[in-house]
């Protein structure tokens, strides 16, 4: 089937997960916490501490279910609904409700917002009610890029690390890194051309470019 060829590369990974193969541990661990820690931070309003618990439980519970895993959508997008369960069950254990901003999706001048997603306190409170959408937004699609390239574009301009540091980080050589960071750019790009269509993600866009330009 079409799905089984789409995601052969997870299917891979949880193979080896059933068969306790450490290194497939590592990556699991390395490359599904950061988006798992996203997703999960959009969703039960920034709390870091509790954004971190629920990534940790989720890639916990996600091992332990992963032999029921079949390949029918990607690995990450069947960890994100085991995720939602488990913020929805803490909200209701703790008789809270959730709040966040459903994400989107991204921008169209990539370097710009990436390297801008970061608030100031010094902000007017509307340009940060803007930025947190557009955070939410761009972290949606970071979580959503094929391999590894959210996490290495998020090193990159949104944790402000060097081609060297990346390399370290990720047991990389820095052409693989440069040439990763390429791909990821063209990658981030594409989804980004095709979210411009969204009346929501334009307006955030103009009115960001309007407020910098004020």
């Amino acid at each position: 089937m079409k799905w089984m060829n789409k995601y052969s590369r997870d299917l891979k990974l949880t193979k080896l997960l059933i068969r306790g193969d450490e290194h497939a541990f590592n990556v699991f661990f390395d490359e599904y916490h950061p988006k798992l820690f996203r997703f999960i931070m959009s969703r039960v309003n920034q709390d870091y501490d509790l954004a971190n618990d629920l990534a940790q439980d989720t890639l916990c519970k996600a091992l332990d279910k992963i032999s029921d895993y079949r390949g029918e959508a990607a690995l990450f997008t069947w960890m994100c609904q085991i995720s939602r369960s488990m913020i929805h069950a803490h909200f209701i254990k703790n008789n809270r409700r959730a709040k966040f901003v459903q994400p989107i999706a991204d921008s169209d001048d990539m370097r710009h917002i990436l390297e801008n997603i970061a608030m100031s306190d010094q902000d007017e409170p509307e340009k940060i009610t803007m930025n947190q959408q557009l955070k939410q937004i761009i972290e949606e699609v970071l979580d959503h890029l094929p391999e590894n390239y959210g996490n290495i574009l998020t090193c990159k301009y949104i944790e402000q690390l060097s081609v060297n540091e990346i390399a370290e980080k990720f047991s990389m050589t820095q052409i693989a890194v440069q040439s990763s960071l390429s791909r990821a750019r063209k990658s981030f790009q594409q989804v980004i051309s095709k979210m411009l269509d969204h009346d929501t993600l334009r307006d955030l866009l103009l009115e960001q470019k309007a407020h910098n330009h004020g």
